[in-house]
């Protein structure tokens, strides 16, 4: 099938993905570099250049549920085995963006880590650690009608309630109620000068958000 903008129009480099999803660098090179059924873990596209963006919406959404699945204690070897079965019984690549991961209640990612993880699911209580990752989907991701996730609620950020979803400031992290991209609020206070008041103003945030944005956003000036 033709696949639309969220699989291929690079949004965010390793770097920037890693600040807003709150994954180091290095963890997201080594998920876009790790293969499973012949295909990457985590997708990419190629950049228009050596450090243009590569990473496409649908990465994002892959790389929210393989957080999930390593703070469970899983390690990469077992996920990569299990995403490489759940490929093969839904013949669908992109199996980790899709909603049946978190609308079958956790089943297809249970029944995938007793197979390819038996003692990690009897030594870590496997069903109520999926069953945790799957809350954390449906309170994180949203998904389209088609199935695949088209909107995504970004975990680092707490007082501000940060959103990427392809339809808004070009798939760029925003603030959801004001619309605005949280670069934008990072440019104008470490570029521009702008004080947190200031910049809460001319917004309409609190000044709880906007110093939430500054926050997570500090890693991209480190």
């Amino acid at each position: 099938m033709d696949r639309d903008s969220r699989f291929v129009t690079p949004i965010l480099t390793a770097q920037r993905a890693g600040v807003h999803l709150g994954v180091p660098t290095s963890t997201i090179k080594t998920w876009l570099g790790s293969m499973a059924g012949g295909a990457p873990v985590m997708h990419s596209v190629e950049p228009e250049a050596p450090k243009a963006p590569r990473i496409p919406f649908v990465a994002l959404a892959e790389a929210q549920i393989l957080r999930e699945l390593r703070n469970t204690g899983l390690s990469m070897q077992h996920i990569r085995a299990g995403v490489a079965r759940l490929r093969e019984q839904t013949r669908e690549e992109y199996v980790l963006a899709i909603h049946t991961i978190a609308t079958d209640g956790g089943v297809l990612l249970y029944n995938a880590a007793s197979r390819v993880a038996p003692e990690w699911v009897r030594a870590h209580d496997g069903q109520a650690a999926i069953k945790e990752v799957v809350d954390n989907l449906v309170k994180y991701v949203h998904y389209a009608d088609d199935g695949f996730a088209d909107r995504l609620v970004l975990r680092p950020y707490q007082a501000a309630h940060v959103i990427i979803d392809p339809r808004f400031g070009f798939g760029q992290p925003i603030l959801e109620a004001a619309k605005v991209r949280v670069d934008t609020i990072a440019d104008l206070f470490y570029g521009g000068r702008e004080s947190v008041e200031t910049i809460a103003e001319e917004y309409d945030l609190s000044t709880a958000e906007v110093e939430d944005v500054l926050r997570v956003t500090a890693r991209r000036v480190a």
